[in-house]
């Protein structure tokens, strides 16, 4: 069936949108954007086809609006795209779009966000192994990446190293209470950043070497 463009206005209160009038009756709103991209103008002739096709554009350019906008506050991983999307209500094929075209456009990257999130928590919030695996298992990276991103994190600054420190800046605040207890709370400190009990050990046994 044919419809023809009997009207185009701008919204007032969503600027960037336009109101899309079909054989004299409002039809849909559109992003000024996709009415340029189509050349849409008054006296258009469209098929179901034609109209169908300038409303996958839309909403493929409004579920991309928000990605982007999601990504303005802080590198994300594929997975944290998908889920925010899936949130609002966008369906996989949409999704599965927004995804290629952010990757096209290198503003996702699943290694580069793996490497930045390590090396950020472990200046913030250093940890162990088992955590920082497990916060980017939670993020959304693959087995594999995981292994190599942790494996370069390490070679910067190994387990014992991060663990060492931390022990020295918590054995700060136990100097005033007995020996046993101040181990005690730093290797229960250490257990819950995710260290294993062969490196709180290894820690333990240079509690002398400690500064206090």
């Amino acid at each position: 069936m044919l419809k023809t463009i009997s009207q185009i206005t701008a919204q007032k209160k969503r600027k960037n949108r336009c109101s899309i009038f079909l054989d004299d009756e409002f039809a849909f709103g559109l992003d000024h954007d996709i009415v340029l991209q189509f050349g849409l103008k008054k006296g258009d002739v469209l098929t179901d086809q034609q109209i169908e096709d300038i409303l996958l554009n839309d909403e493929r350019k409004k579920a991309k609006d928000r990605a982007l906008n999601f990504l303005s506050y802080r590198d994300r991983s594929e997975k944290e795209i998908r889920t925010k999307l899936k949130e609002v209500g966008y369906e996989e094929n949409i999704i599965d779009w927004v995804i290629v075209e952010l990757k096209r456009l290198k503003l996702i990257d699943d290694e580069r966000f793996a490497h930045n999130y390590a090396q950020t928590r472990m200046i913030t919030r250093p940890m162990g192994k088992y955590f920082l695996q497990r916060e980017l298992q939670k993020k959304g990276i693959e087995a594999e990446l995981i292994e190599q991103t942790i494996e370069k994190v390490y070679q910067e600054k190994d387990q014992f190293s991060v663990a060492l420190e931390l022990a020295q800046q918590r054995k700060k605040r136990y100097s005033n209470i007995d020996e046993i207890k101040a181990k005690k709370r730093v290797s229960d400190f250490l257990i819950r950043r995710g260290f294993n009990w062969d490196i709180i050990s290894q820690v333990l046994e240079r509690w002398e070497n400690l500064s206090a």
